[in-house]
């Protein structure tokens, strides 16, 4: 990562308040100031890091049975591809999501908590951790939400879909799904508040 990356992303408070203020200052200027404040999203949440593509597979120890919940770990991991950060533009090559869960859980309601950590593409940021929920939305669908804890974009909030394709059992007694696949229905993504 370059010393002029590592000033951008550590200065990221710094710049955007000096953007602020050239914002506030161009607004006696005319109308190109309007615009500008519209790339900013002052009234909430920006991206700052994204991957369009999140696909791979879940373990469950122990297996998850259809309708009986149990304690239950889970060990979620993931290819990522088409990401982007919003100093550095496209981070070509393909990086990582993994996370550790846990949860009183049955296929009927997969609903964990637990960590995550994000290997960006290339190396060009450091990793990102931090905690998560999984949150069942039905026909096999769920929605992942976090804060990063450590790392790239400390402080930013986490957001993705995935949905289930395929599964290891049936989830019966003798046979309870031990492993899925998936793919996100939404990108993997870092916002933070600029409001």
């Amino acid at each position: 990562m370059s010393l002029r990356h590592n000033v951008l992303r550590a200065g990221r408070p710094a710049a955007l308040a000096l953007t602020a203020v050239g914002i506030a200052g161009g607004l006696f200027a005319g109308l190109p100031a309007a615009a500008d404040a519209a790339t900013l999203h002052p009234d909430g949440y920006t991206t700052v890091d994204s991957c369009s593509s999140v696909a791979g597979s879940i373990h469950f120890t122990p297996g998850l049975r259809k309708t009986y919940a149990r304690q239950t770990s889970a060990v979620l991991t993931g290819t990522t591809s088409g990401c982007s950060d919003e100093f550095s533009g496209a981070l070509p090559g393909s990086g990582s999501f993994s996370a550790v869960l846990s949860g009183k859980a049955s296929l009927a309601a997969e609903n964990f908590s637990g960590t995550f950590t994000i290997n960006w593409p290339g190396g060009s940021l450091n990793p990102s951790n931090g905690t998560l929920g999984v949150q069942a939305l039905g026909n096999h669908q769920y929605h992942v939400s976090g804060t990063v804890t450590s790392g790239a974009d400390t402080g930013s909030v986490l957001s993705f879909g995935y949905l289930t394709t395929s599964q290891k059992g049936t989830g019966t007694k003798l046979h309870p799904v031990t492993s899925q696949q998936f793919v996100n229905t939404a990108p993997l993504a870092l916002a933070r508040n600029l409001g």
